[in-house]
């Protein structure tokens, strides 16, 4: 290695007197994540104890399923966006303390909500009025103005929940109607019949003991076959007996009705009231009306639905 002058280098490094760093969140697996993966809901990244635990119950509650509310019960779930009471709707009262509305029903659509004063399971009803919830332009946009829209109303009246926002958009709104049916309620051996239920819709009462109940009379039953009805209070009196081994099925109007709210949005295209939001409209000699050309609102969501689907013309 003679005449040759080794070359060498030597590396500074600066040590920082302080290291900072971001704690990252890992979940402790404890029980409530065994009851998890009975029910198929794992813990949110980070999801305390008791939001886990309040998702856990909610599984039972609002269970899940391939129709409208199942699905919107199902991804609120798993996206850690639960339902939450929001708006109160009762019945108004006369001076004797009756509902006012002879069948009263709230039908929250995807576009409206109707008021019907007098509805019937045949298909006739009478509507109150219908409060359009969709566009911001509409009288029941917001829920604060939905409540007064239902207040003016002389057979319902509107109060909002909790903590609810006056702001909070209807559409929200987790679509349904206030009448409940009940397919098969057990009637027992008494000649007076207390139902299950109050505010019974006329017309929708079925008994299948046709001998015992096969004329409905206005005042008290006198002869064989015949029976009378309080639908307010939901009593029957028959003038026989019931066997005490057969059933009946009604509607019932379910007042006080409380509607919740969620942050998802679901809407089917098959949907003819979130349809015509879509599409400019003809109104044709008859008075009906049709979907024309798509509006606004409409050609940017098929444009979306085309970006995201593959979809091929021709062979």
């Amino acid at each position: 290695m003679a005449g040759r002058k080794l070359q060498g280098f030597s590396i500074y490094v600066s040590l920082p007197t302080q290291v900072e760093a971001t704690p990252q969140v890992h979940n402790v697996v404890n029980n409530f994540d065994y009851q998890g993966d009975l029910v198929s809901l794992r813990r949110l990244h980070g999801e305390s104890n008791i939001d886990y635990k309040k998702r856990l119950w909610d599984v039972s509650v609002h269970p899940g399923g391939p129709l409208y509310e199942g699905v919107i019960n199902g991804i609120a779930r798993d996206l850690g966006l639960l339902r939450t009471p929001s708006l109160k709707i009762e019945l108004k009262l006369d001076s004797s303390g009756s509902p006012i509305a002879s069948n009263p029903r709230i039908e929250i659509l995807a576009n409206r909500v109707i008021l019907y004063s007098d509805w019937r399971t045949t298909g006739t009803a009478v509507i109150d009025r219908e409060i359009r919830t969709y566009q911001l332009s509409d009288t029941g946009y917001y829920l604060d103005d939905l409540a007064v829209a239902i207040n003016a109303s002389e057979y319902f009246s509107a109060t909002l929940l909790g903590s609810t926002r006056p702001n909070t958009i209807s559409s929200t709104l987790v679509r349904g109607n206030s009448n409940l049916s009940i397919r098969q309620e057990y009637v027992h051996s008494d000649k007076l019949l207390v139902l299950e239920h109050t505010n019974i819709i006329r017309e929708s009462l079925i008994f299948f003991e046709k001998n015992i109940f096969d004329k409905e009379v206005s005042a008290e039953p006198t002869a064989d076959g015949q029976y009378m009805v309080d639908y307010i209070n939901g009593e029957v009196q028959s003038y026989l007996q019931p066997s005490g081994q057969s059933y009946c099925s009604y509607h019932a109007a379910n007042f006080p009705m409380t509607v919740d709210t969620v942050q998802i949005q679901a809407f089917s295209f098959q949907d003819s009231d979130f349809q015509y939001e879509l599409f400019h409209h003809n109104v044709l000699d008859s008075g009906d009306i049709e979907n024309s050309l798509p509006n606004g609102e409409g050609s940017e969501i098929y444009h979306q639905l085309f970006k995201r689907t593959e979809v091929f013309w021709g062979e």
